[in-house]
């Protein structure tokens, strides 16, 4: 059987350890789903395109890269959420997409005749993806396949950030060359390393009270040791961001927690924001750290995006993984400094009385051992998720960036086949509406999330920012377009199938249904009834 441009691309995948490929199939990409098989990958077929877009984006944040491909048009468009979100994240997804051929294109332009899912324009898909991926190319022809595929993944892997393939769907079983040579996976150094290395860690032994502060490209780049290693070797505080969280075990001197503003605890809030020297090891600021680059801007070691700011000084080119070694032999050359124990979570009180936020999170906490990783949703709860007792490294994952809501129960899709650990998601109502129907992928799949969907009946996020006053006065009605129908969970439960699913409003039988969901081997969904009115703790 001849050697196809489908095969080739699968190969290239399948060579990256890349075992699943998520999607919507449709007669532009039907041929890529065909050839799976002979590649040793699963074809993970999604309730919906959006969906498809965050599983693969779940599974290339815990496996190191994922693939996806959709109908075009109306499948690439309606993920392209999915898609802007791993792109400021830093998460390696590739979007292959099956495109018009030279006859659809011709007969636009010569008789307005509109292709398949075209809203009359030649190259819609590549021209929006270039906005959200790190490349974007088209492939007319067998001749243009090899190194257009070659240059995508590589720059998948290099800059951790998606791309986007499109293929001629004429030519998917055309018969290609098979790939020769490897691939390109990191950057060279700049050749700046070693003097940036010399020049920070100088910085840190002279200032009074260092922090650092571990950010995603930690994770990304698997860059977890060293950074650890760095750490230690220095005898420096440090804390992580966010949707860093877990990178590094949870634990051990110096560790401080999750700085997550505007609603960090105190402690980690002082030693933060201020230090005397922050330095800042591949994070990604959203809108809510804004106030501390303003205000630490001149104190801060900033390294991210392949690039080194030190204090006012001109960005500086650096790769990360050579700056990282580089860093680790600097500190080596003097003992580390005296650091605090690190912090220990705080105790969970008895499981009693009627759920609260607290109690949610108190009970989850308590439940969470090294087989969970952890997947929160954006909603009112996030602030109090960063706060969770994880255990052990890669044991968290969120949309802390990008913040878009339904996130979660769809990435834990894809993180059930990237991790070897079992997703447990905290969702939201609102956000459950979102992504609900991939429940029903996970049960047809066989797959083992647990969803806890924290049930209030309204938008609460959106709530909260609109007008915070709502959840001080238990007599007042939220604003009428962020409420919604409350769901039957029950019947819902039923209709995907699902092999357990309770609806609890006490913190001991929220106790019973995660030990009843974690002695299943399949999907659970838990409804944890709150006060509409209720806030987590660091919201009150």
């Amino acid at each position: 059987m001849a050697f196809t441009v489908a095969d080739y691309i699968l190969k290239r995948l399948s060579d990256r350890g890349v075992d699943t490929l998520f999607g919507v199939p449709a007669a532009y990409c039907s041929p890529l789903y065909d050839a799976v098989g002979a590649h040793g990958i699963k074809a993970v077929v999604a309730a919906s395109d959006l969906e498809a877009g965050y599983a693969a984006d779940g599974y290339a944040r815990t496996k190191g890269l994922g693939a996806v491909s959709v109908s075009y048009g109306v499948g690439t468009l309606s993920m392209i959420n999915a898609i802007a979100g791993a792109y400021v994240e830093r998460s390696p997804v590739v979007v292959i997409n099956g495109g018009p051929t030279s006859g659809d294109i011709s007969n636009l332009h010569k008789f307005d005749v509109v292709f398949s899912h075209s809203i009359g324009q030649d190259a819609t898909d590549l021209s929006a993806y270039k906005l959200v991926t790190a490349s974007a190319a088209r492939a007319s022809t067998v001749a243009e396949v090899p190194a257009a595929v070659d240059a995508a993944i590589s720059t998948a892997l290099r800059k951790k950030r998606p791309v986007y393939i499109e293929i001629n769907k004429a030519i998917w079983t055309s018969s290609c060359p098979m790939p020769t040579g490897s691939l390109t996976l990191t950057d060279p150094p700049a050749g700046t390393e070693n003097k940036l290395a010399h020049a920070i860690v100088g910085l840190v032994r002279a200032a009074q009270s260092p922090l650092i502060l571990v950010g995603t490209e930690i994770q990304r780049y698997g860059l977890a040791d060293k950074a650890a290693d760095l750490i230690a070797k220095l005898g420096v505080r440090w804390a992580s961001a966010l949707i860093a969280k877990s990178t590094l075990a949870e634990q051990g001197p110096g560790w401080i927690g999750v700085y997550d503003p505007p609603h960090s605890p105190p402690s980690v809030k002082n030693a933060v924001e201020h230090s005397d020297l922050l330095v800042t090891l591949g994070c990604v600021f959203p809108n809510g750290y804004a106030s501390l680059v303003q205000s630490a801007f001149g104190r801060m070691v900033q390294i991210y995006g392949g690039q080194v700011r030190v204090k006012t000084a001109a960005k500086q080119n650096a790769e990360i993984g050579a700056l990282m070694s580089a860093l680790v032999t600097e500190a080596a050359k003097a003992p580390p400094k005296p650091v605090p124990p690190g912090a220990v979570p705080a105790t969970p009180g008895p499981a009693s009385g009627a759920l609260t936020y607290q109690q949610v999170f108190e009970r989850i906490g308590d439940a969470l051992d090294t087989s969970w990783i952890t997947i929160p949703d954006t909603f009112l709860g996030i602030y109090a998720a960063a706060n969770l007792p994880v255990k052990g490294r890669d044991a968290f994952l969120c949309s802390g960036v990008w913040a878009s809501i339904g996130h979660s129960v769809a990435a834990a899709v894809g993180a059930s086949f990237g991790s070897s650990r079992r997703p447990l998601v905290i969702c939201g109502d609102g956000g459950f509406h979102m992504t609900a129907q991939a429940l029903s992928t996970m049960a047809q799949l066989g797959r083992n999330p647990v969803v806890v969907v924290i049930a209030n009946g309204i938008y609460g996020y959106e709530q909260f920012l609109i007008d915070a006053g709502y959840f001080s006065d238990p007599t007042s009605s939220p604003r009428s377009y962020v409420a919604f129908k409350p769901w039957d969970y029950d019947a819902l439960a039923k209709t995907f199938a699902l092999p357990l699913a309770q609806t609890v409003d006490t913190a001991a039988a929220l106790d019973a249904a995660l030990a009843a969901a974690k002695a299943i081997n399949g999907p659970a969904l838990i409804v944890a009834q709150v006060d509409p009115h209720g806030l987590p703790a660091e919201l009150a």
